[in-house]
């Protein structure tokens, strides 16, 4: 199963939908332009991952989905949307969930602009829903901007530690992911012991997810991934699978001359299919695990039910996705 029949079965279709509806309706304003630009990824579709974590850890409550619950996923997916914003301007993406950029179609200062309107009422929505909310969603703002300059810095550098690689990924994927489960539980009156047991799902699951989207973005093609593969290597971002192949003694002292330096088409073609064929690949896959296994054990502390085995089965589905692809490449 995929994530969307995963959630399916843990919070109802028609909440879903509410879902979107409150998504869309956050950034209408009355200024057609931003407006257009604002919805732009919103229309374009994708998973809603993220507010549908908050959905399905405010079913465990068994009160159904309140209002508040439901403006949380969408403080946090607005959170999320306007660090794709930011992010294609710094990659000089042209790419996104299948359709043109926004910086491609509008120019760097309107996306800019437009991220920064994305959060600014994902700030005003969370501040709607009491303190505890709105300094959730700023320390995670805090997190992502931290791992954010983390991986600037380390732009180029092949001596780039992996602990320094989690460290990044913790604060710019992980932290978002805890932060949507956190959500749905305050706002649906959960006790400590479940907060902080879907808070460090949330966590683990986040790691699971970037590792996997890493390996994706050396494996996959452009149609597979929604985006031009291998940015992070042209941006010169050695994410795990890239350090575990420099490691590598066989592909290793290959590969390594041809980093630290920005790359044109050809030479990055070339690095890639290096990675791709070292053991970095496999080695990348295993770490994944092992942060599934600490997701999987978070989900049981939750009790039996249907959204503890959704919470698992959707890390699992992660892991499953990971395997076909490389599986693929095997072949």
């Amino acid at each position: 199963m995929d994530a969307p029949d995963l959630f399916a079965a843990m919070v109802p279709a028609e909440e879903l939908q509410r879902l979107e509806a409150h998504l869309v309706e956050a950034v209408v304003v009355d200024d057609p332009f931003l407006a257009e630009v604002a919805t732009h990824l919103i229309t374009a579709g994708g998973k809603r991952l993220r507010p549908s974590l908050t959905l399905a850890a405010a079913s465990l409550g068994g009160r159904g989905i309140t209002r508040a619950t439901l403006l949380g996923g969408v403080s946090v997916e607005l959170v999320h949307l306007a660090s794709l914003y930011h992010d294609d301007v710094m990659d000089e993406a042209t790419r996104r969930r299948n359709v043109v950029s926004v910086n491609a179609r509008w120019g760097n200062l309107v996306a800019i602009v437009a991220g920064d309107f994305l959060l600014a009422r994902s700030a005003e929505i969370a501040a709607s829903l009491g303190t505890e909310i709105a300094g959730l969603i700023a320390a995670t703002l805090a997190r992502l901007c931290q791992g954010q300059v983390a991986e600037v810095r380390a732009a180029y550098r092949v001596d780039r530690t992996e602990a320094d690689y989690l460290a990044a990924i913790s604060d710019k994927t992980a932290a978002l992911m805890s932060t949507a489960c956190r959500v749905g539980a305050v706002t649906a009156g959960l006790d400590g012991a479940r907060v902080e047991a879907l808070s460090a799902y949330g966590e683990a699951f986040g790691m699971v997810f970037q590792i996997r989207d890493d390996i994706l973005d050396v494996i996959s093609s452009e149609e597979e991934l929604g985006k031009e593969p291998g940015q992070d290597l042209a941006e010169g971002i050695y994410t795990l699978p890239v350090q575990r192949a420099v490691e590598d003694d066989d592909i290793g002292p290959t590969l390594r001359p041809l980093l630290g330096q920005p790359l044109d088409r050809e030479t990055l073609d070339t690095a890639r299919d290096l990675v791709a064929a070292s053991p970095g690949i496999a080695a990348a896959a295993h770490m994944a695990r092992s942060y599934a296994g600490e997701a999987i054990e978070a989900a049981a502390r939750l009790g039996p039910g249907p959204v503890a085995d959704g919470l698992q089965a959707l890390v699992m589905s992660l892991l499953d996705d990971l395997d076909r692809s490389t599986e693929a490449l095997a072949s």
